[in-house]
């Protein structure tokens, strides 16, 4: 169980993060602010670091992904991956030491293999396996053994 500064992170199809403790929950951010009526649909994410990643569309730039460390301004996102209002649609988040790795579609190749290590920079496709938009599909991402193998 996380602790109270962690939190947990659950997804209402309301446009919003609620961030709970065992005694409240409060808005924490409301992600899709252009489109009354219309949620965020986030997905689950996971923990890396300090900060929660997870899929969601902010009514501009599509289904992109984000990180939260718990705060409403600590909220953002991370990285329109896919530019302009189509998604990326990030997935299949999996966490190997120092790096989240992650399957997005980036409009060119397709869905394929990504990397992040928090920060926008350092967010990149690691490597067009299948070349050619249609993109390879990767899923179901988990490591294995040491050194580790995705």
């Amino acid at each position: 169980m996380r602790t109270l500064l962690r939190g947990v992170l659950f997804p209402l199809f309301i446009s919003c993060y609620f961030f709970a403790d065992s005694q409240t929950s409060v808005l924490l951010k409301e992600i899709n602010q252009t489109t009354t009526g219309v949620n965020s649909s986030p997905t689950k994410g996971v923990w890396f670091g300090s900060n929660y990643y997870f899929a969601a569309n902010d009514g501009s730039n599509g289904t992109e992904l984000w990180k939260s460390d718990g705060t409403s301004a600590g909220t953002v996102l991370l990285k329109d991956i896919n530019t302009g209002n189509t998604s990326s649609s990030p997935s299949n988040f999996t966490v190997v030491g120092a790096t989240l790795f992650f399957t997005a579609d980036n409009g060119t190749h397709g869905s394929e293999l990504w990397k992040t290590d928090g920060t926008a920079t350092g967010t990149v496709l690691v490597k067009d396996i299948r070349a050619g938009s249609s993109g390879s599909g990767p899923g179901s991402l988990f490591m294995m053994g040491s050194p580790a193998c995705i």
